[in-house]
């Protein structure tokens, strides 16, 4: 699509999206309290587990949320002055009821129902961030998940008082969702009529309709495969864990959830199997980081749905195992248009983890930490791939007009991304190649890996060549190409250069030793960084960089990380990396 449709695009979309928020407005100050309940008929099961650290935090005036961690000497989480949209989302959605929950002892949920009631003052008749049909799902979600912490002791009035607003919010709600964008925030918005429907006996009778919109909105947004467009692991994982939730909520209630619900967690589960590295997190791509700690095991374990993807692409990522040595790569197109607002230039880029320790790893999604990580982490040198010329193999949009309304998308990607998989005795081959450069530097990348049956040696071999006339003219134009393999480290390895200066020898925490060698190239050790959402500043950590030239149209650089046998001493010399 053309700039100036975007343009125009974008003009449009903005017009819409300012009428959106005036109806969305009078929504919420007109929604009413109808139908009012007196009781809960029925208790759901609280599946939204929260952290009893940070319950605990909480109690003592420490705030931590979207990656923003805040001190304050205020008892009420509404006095807090909010840094970031996230933060504001994650309190108006009550995540923090959750951690408070956790707890379970009287002062949190004295805190919890303080907190709810200086809510309902404050913003329940309309006012505030809060009120979008996304957030107004979360929180009746949570707040009927957890019924019985939070009405537990409360006073007839107190009572009254979160029935009438949740009543308010109902009315809204059920006027809203449908403007919510499909896909996630609009499941989040039926996923708190669903809790509702459950448990309120007067909200029953709007359950046939909510189940079949669930059902309809998991047809639009998942495909049979069980993929989403943005290719974001993380967010496939909170898709995934709302529609979990709601399929046994409604199971428990004695209500038989939409088919096309069921449909959708048999496709996803195996996806995201396919997608878990060896310490059970999740590969980070595309603006998705890791996943909060135990979520995917747990949300999994509870969706009783068994199967994988052994040998198939999981939207778009190739699964490599042996032994103890899991390696997901990359193989696909990056996604288009708007759900590039967050996509990573990271074409044919790894991750890899030995055990349950992660060994070679994406520099992360920056989204938390501000504007100028965000853009930093989705360029491929922030990804264990080649980069030539110091350019990224997609393009990111500049600030602008138009990006400033749809995000910074990704405008050029790799038109053909292509793979071949095999494996016989010897172990598992991948051979995969794209063409983002080849307008810009006339040249293609292909990757070639194998991996050991034994998951003792990784080897690699990329290639960076020309391969017809007009490519070999566009080559022409420059003396000579660079192009590097970099090669991100966990920031729990520690990585020193042998005293030959031939291979870096890398040390897990778990005593186990592994090293790196190169040909075609020259090595260098040098410093890099970890995002990490779960952490308050990005984390130090190191890189592997090999540097060469495109000479005659062509440049290879073959390496290998090699694990050492037990009681093989490597000499090594401590030195800083360069900078």
């Amino acid at each position: 699509m053309s700039n100036l449709l975007w343009k125009i695009r974008a003009v449009l979309y903005r017009v819409d999206r300012a009428n959106s928020a005036m109806w969305n407005r009078m929504r919420a100050r007109s929604a009413k309290p109808r139908k009012v309940p007196e009781e809960f008929s029925h208790y759901p099961e609280p599946r939204s587990l929260g952290s009893f650290d940070a319950g605990q935090e909480l109690k003592e005036g420490v705030f931590y949320f979207a990656g923003e961690r805040l001190a304050a000497p205020t008892r009420s989480i509404w006095s807090v002055t909010s840094p970031a949209p996230e933060f504001t989302a994650e309190t108006h959605g009550f995540h923090w009821l959750d951690d408070l929950a956790a707890v379970g002892d009287r002062e949190s949920c004295e805190l919890a129902q303080a907190w709810v009631l200086d809510w309902i003052r404050r913003y329940g008749t309309g006012k505030g961030p809060g009120w979008t049909a996304a957030l107004t799902g979360q929180r009746i979600l949570r707040i009927c998940s957890h019924a019985r912490f939070l009405m537990h002791n409360l006073d007839k009035t107190a009572q009254h008082n979160i029935y009438a607003s949740l009543a308010r919010q109902l009315n809204y709600l059920g006027k809203s969702w449908k403007h919510e964008p499909s896909g996630r925030q609009r499941i989040e918005a039926l996923a708190g009529l669903v809790y509702a429907g459950v448990s309120f006996a007067e909200r029953r009778p709007a359950l046939d309709r909510i189940n079949a919109a669930i059902g309809q909105e998991c047809t639009r947004n998942i495909d049979t495969r069980g993929e989403i467009s943005t290719r974001n692991p993380e967010e496939l994982m909170e898709v995934f864990t709302l529609l979990v939730w709601v399929y046994r909520t409604l199971e428990d209630a004695g209500i038989q959830p939409d088919p096309r619900l069921l449909s959708a967690l048999e496709h996803i589960a195996p996806t995201l199997r396919a997608l878990r590295l060896g310490d059970g997190t999740l590969t980070r791509f595309h603006g998705g980081g890791r996943g909060r700690e135990g979520r995917l095991d747990q949300v999994l374990s509870d969706s009783r749905i068994r199967g994988s993807r052994a040998g198939e692409l999981a939207m778009g990522y190739d699964r490599m195992t042996a032994a103890r040595i899991t390696l997901i790569v990359d193989c696909a197109r990056p996604p288009a248009f708007a759900a590039s607002k967050h996509g990573h230039a990271s074409t044919l880029a790894f991750e890899m983890s030995s055990s349950r320790q992660p060994l070679i790893v994406n520099c992360g999604a920056g989204r938390a930490f501000g504007e100028e990580w965000e853009h930093v982490s989705r360029a491929t040198g922030a990804h264990n791939t080649v980069v030539i010329g110091g350019q990224s193999s997609s393009v990111i949009d500049t600030p602008g007009f138009v990006s400033d309304t749809f995000g910074e998308r990704l405008l050029k990607t790799p038109q053909t991304v292509t793979r071949a998989r095999s494996t016989d005795r010897q172990g598992s081959w991948l051979l995969t190649s794209h063409d983002g450069y080849a307008d810009s530097f006339g040249v293609i990348h292909q990757r070639r890996l194998f991996l050991g049956p034994d998951g003792k040696e990784l080897r690699g071999q990329d290639t960076v060549e020309a391969r017809t006339d007009a490519q070999r003219a566009t080559v022409d134009k420059a003396i000579t190409t660079p192009f590097e393999v970099r090669f991100h480290l966990h920031p729990d390895v520690r990585a020193q250069m042998t005293e030959d200066q031939k291979a870096i020898a890398l040390l897990l925490p778990n005593k186990e030793m592994w090293v790196f060698r190169q040909d075609g190239g020259e090595m260098a050790l040098e410093t890099s960084v970890y995002l990490d959402q779960w952490r308050l500043k990005p984390r130090a950590t190191k890189q592997i960089v090999v540097s060469s030239r495109v000479v005659e149209y062509a440049g290879q650089i073959t390496w290998i990380f090699k694990r050492v046998k037990d009681g093989e001493r490597i000499s090594v010399v401590e030195r800083e990396p360069s900078p």
